[in-house]
């Protein structure tokens, strides 16, 4: 390789994997070459007989066999990595393009790792009683019934593409990912006319493809055409009407906060809410942290045209806290209400969607630095 750098995949199949199919793979892994499928370059294939005491005093052999694959090293790491809610994060652009792909190279060219690995790993094997498969990306038909086909991927790609346009897995409210998209485009005026027709087709490619009858997933060339569409400007300006309609949420800043820790020393912070809108916003914030974190105000109002500053301050601490737990999350809950309503008036009720109430839900969070 150009900078000496492979990256290797070890295999762990517990049902050890043919000799036949496996070579059968590897051979197909060889003739694949596509810009968007990151390289195989090679393997390693071992096997050797080994005892195995199956009662006590009588042993067998067993075959022992240990599969390593060898591909393009993709310096970017993980596209997980790089995924956030819609607030923050990667721009659309970026996520748009990410999409006709999967992960990076140095050059952010989308590519598609663990190509036709399927059947070499016990975790993604395409018949299993037991599937192994990471849930939120896992067809139904494979997590309940072991069965698996070219629509079982198409689920998967779906998942993908929700999860770069929300920073989720689960099904959203479409009007509130566009809302939320809407609203940092606002914030750095950017063309968002066409930005807005890519999110809302990329969200209903999704959904189609997160269908759980396998027969109503559209083809991978449907999505292809559909992705195509949506760059031409004059499909963007038919969904003007709909784009404008979109309310505007309470903008709130920063969405992520830094505090210099030390022992037996208070910490706080502030964050600020802006209500640019001619409407009156209720708010509550709230933290599942066990720190003892204090917020002020934990909930208000915030007219029209106008700002409110919110602290989160942390108690002094005796220890330092482990490398694994240093940030907390922060929900920032708003709604809109009339203009006679007090603090005292606000209510958890408030906030529950059930009760009809359109609900923003942002989530913050405090860093420790230490």
């Amino acid at each position: 390789m150009e900078h000496g750098t492979i990256a290797v995949k070890k295999l762990f199949n517990t049902h050890t994997i043919d000799e036949k199919m496996f070579h059968q793979e590897v051979t197909s892994l060889m003739l694949v070459r596509h810009q968007n499928i990151v390289r195989f370059l090679g393997y390693c294939s071992h096997t050797e007989e080994k005892a195995k005491e199956i009662m006590p005093g009588i042993f067998v052999l067993v075959e022992e066999r240990k599969r390593m694959l060898c591909f393009e090293y993709i310096s970017n790491g993980s596209l997980e990595d790089r995924i956030t809610d819609e607030l923050r994060g990667l721009e659309w652009n970026t996520r748009y393009q990410i999409i006709k792909g999967i992960c990076d190279d140095d050059s952010m060219v989308p590519k598609i790792t663990d190509f036709g690995l399927s059947r070499l790993d016990d975790k993604t094997r395409t018949t299993s009683a037991e599937p192994l498969m990471t849930l939120g990306y896992c067809a139904p038909e494979y997590q309940f019934h072991g069965k698996m086909s070219s629509k079982s991927d198409i689920y998967s790609l779906g998942v993908i593409i929700l999860e770069i346009v929300t920073g989720r897995k689960e099904k959203p409210d479409i009007g509130k990912v566009l809302k939320r998209w809407k609203h940092r485009w606002n914030k750095s005026a950017a063309d968002t006319l066409l930005a807005y027709k890519q999110v809302d087709t990329c969200l209903d490619v999704a959904k189609r493809c997160m269908h759980d009858d396998p027969t109503d997933r559209p083809n991978i060339s449907d999505i292809v055409d559909d992705l195509n569409k949506i760059d031409s400007t004059e499909e963007a300006i038919s969904d003007a009407a709909e784009y404008i309609k979109l309310e505007e949420m309470l903008q709130i800043e920063p969405l992520e906060m830094h505090l210099t820790f030390e022992l037996n020393k208070r910490m706080s912070c502030s964050i600020e809410l802006t209500n640019n809108t001619d409407g009156y916003f209720a708010f509550r914030i709230s933290t599942t942290s066990l720190r003892p974190y204090h917020i002020h105000p934990t909930k208000g109002i915030v007219p029209p045209r106008s700002k409110r500053s919110v602290t989160i301050a942390l108690q002094a601490l005796e220890k330092t806290p482990s490398y694994n737990y240093r940030k907390d999350e922060f929900s920032v809950q708003s709604t809109t209400v009339d203009d006679s309503l007090t603090v005292t008036d606000i209510s958890g009720s408030m906030f529950n969607e059930k009760s009809g109430n359109v609900v923003d839900d942002v989530n913050l969070t405090v860093v420790l630095d230490v």
